[in-house]
């Protein structure tokens, strides 16, 4: 038996939000919680610790590992995160230059040899679905063995990089465990969705498929593949159960982005949440293209369903085209005028700074999504992730900068041909300020908070964050 210590680096709400830190989600890292919940099944003595969730510095992070004294080390990374994990991966090898640490994540996933070679501070690398090889690679490690022929890892022996044979996805996701939110400090307290995400506390959230079919240029889908597989409703139910009981959940959030696909596995989950009278509020994200059933939507909405995120992107054809989305203007119509009629909120989520964007195109995006009802909308700039086609085309069609730490979706880092920064900065707050400065709009939030008076401090935190957000100073950064 080894003892493993994993960790999400130190990543603080201020740098992952900008100026809507005060709102922004605490909610811990899933891909660590199922890594947890396969190693103590199999045996090893695990600590978890999600110092960015909780927002830990460096120095606390350390004093954790030390009290806990691991044998294995394992840290995982997003683009934006991966220079603080490799600060702390260094500050551990100056205390411990004998435990193999051992990174994971999107971003390895994506660049696996890059990242060896760049941070020579890891010593194995998992790439892709995580919970049979961390598995494998511990028990490897633990003998004493080198772990060559163990799937899915990456290795750094005597200076130079090997990789092993490529391991599968998983292919039955009811095999897994449920994820180790027990091996949290302070689950569910301590850990919340961003402001607006949820209707009650507390919340978690749930990924109930893995791998997606479609090919959006600006997606990264290397860890869990184009392959999609899905929980059973049993499962699903059972693991609403488990977080009921245990944890007093009051709200779930689906948050993968195929949820509304396999329409009669979304309905028996709907109508095993309503046999069950948990009275739970939950919320899921779908692709527009899946929504056509009136009532479907009406049967969600009933089992507790209130809101649905919808990736909209852009208001023109022509983008969304070239995005490769795979979907049309009029179905995104059609969604969020059933999903309304259904009585459900609708999210949209756009993109500006996609090739062929202009001022233009921009101005008919705003047109657009004020003339659905949408409920609330966030704008994100164009980041062409590492893994992404877009990060391969990117210098086709304007400029990049491949600053991994400024790939956070808040600083601007492609340039569409024909824009620059501040124009793109510009409109993104002009999108916020039209957009919510409606009477509609903010008639809808009054009545959310006459609904539930509890929601003042909210909302008022959310007000301060929107106004310093689209009446502060736009830079070019």
């Amino acid at each position: 038996m080894a003892s493993i210590f994993l960790a999400n680096a130190p990543y603080f709400l201020e740098e992952r939000y900008g100026k809507l830190a005060k709102v922004g989600s605490t909610l811990p890292h899933m891909g660590l919680l199922m890594l947890g919940a396969v190693l103590r099944r199999s045996g090893h003595s695990v600590r978890l610790l999600d110092a960015s969730a909780l927002g830990l510095t460096y120095e606390k992070t350390i004093e954790e590992i030390k009290k806990f004294r691991p044998d294995i080390i394992a840290l995982t990374a997003v683009t934006p995160s991966i220079v603080r994990t490799v600060k702390l991966a260094r500050m551990v090898k100056k205390i411990y230059p004998y435990i193999p640490i051992v990174i994971g994540g999107p971003h390895f996933t994506a660049v696996p040899d890059k990242t060896l070679k760049d941070y020579p501070v890891f010593d194995y690398g998992v790439i892709g679905e995580g919970e049979h090889t961390i598995v494998d690679l511990v028990e490897t490690l633990a003998a004493g063995r080198t772990p060559s022929t163990v799937p899915g890892v990456a290795i750094r022996e005597n200076g130079k990089i090997f990789f092993s044979p490529p391991r599968a996805p998983v292919k039955d996701m009811d095999s897994l465990p449920f994820p180790a939110w027990d091996l949290l400090d302070g689950f569910p307290h301590n850990y919340h969705p961003a402001l607006f995400k949820y209707k009650r506390l507390p919340s978690a959230y749930i990924i109930s498929s893995r791998g997606c079919p479609h090919k959006c240029i600006f997606c990264d889908t290397s860890v869990f593949s184009r392959r999609i597989r899905f929980h059973s409703p049993e499962y699903i139910l059972e693991l609403v159960d488990y977080l009921i009981k245990k944890f007093n959940i009051k709200e779930i959030i689906f948050e993968d982005d195929q949820f509304l696909l396999k329409k009669k596995r979304v309905e028996k989950i709907c109508k095993g949440i309503l046999r069950s009278k948990w009275n739970i509020a939950w919320s899921c994200s779908g692709r527009v293209n899946s929504v056509d059933n009136i009532e479907l939507l009406k049967l969600m909405k009933h089992s507790g369903c209130w809101q649905i995120n919808y990736g909209i992107e852009s208001g023109n054809q022509k983008i969304l085209d070239f995005a490769k989305k795979q979907i049309t203007i009029n179905q995104i119509k059609k969604a969020v005028r059933l999903t309304h009629k259904a009585g459900i909120l609708s999210k949209g989520y756009f993109i500006f700074g996609l090739p062929y964007e202009t001022e233009e195109t921009m101005k008919n995006t705003i047109k657009f999504a004020k003339s659905i009802p949408l409920n609330d909308i966030s704008i994100f700039m164009l980041t062409p992730f590492p893994g992404s086609e877009m990060y391969d085309i990117a210098e086709q069609h304007g400029k990049i900068n491949k600053d991994f730490e400024k790939m956070n979706l808040l600083d601007v880092v492609y340039v569409p041909n024909g824009l620059s920064k501040k124009k793109l900065l510009y409109y993104q707050q002009r999108f916020m300020k039209e957009f919510y400065l409606r009477p509609q709009v903010i008639g809808n939030y009054i009545k959310r908070l006459l609904v539930n008076p509890l929601n003042v401090f909210n909302m008022t935190k959310a007000f301060s964050a929107f106004l310093n957000s689209v009446f502060g100073k736009t830079s070019d950064r």
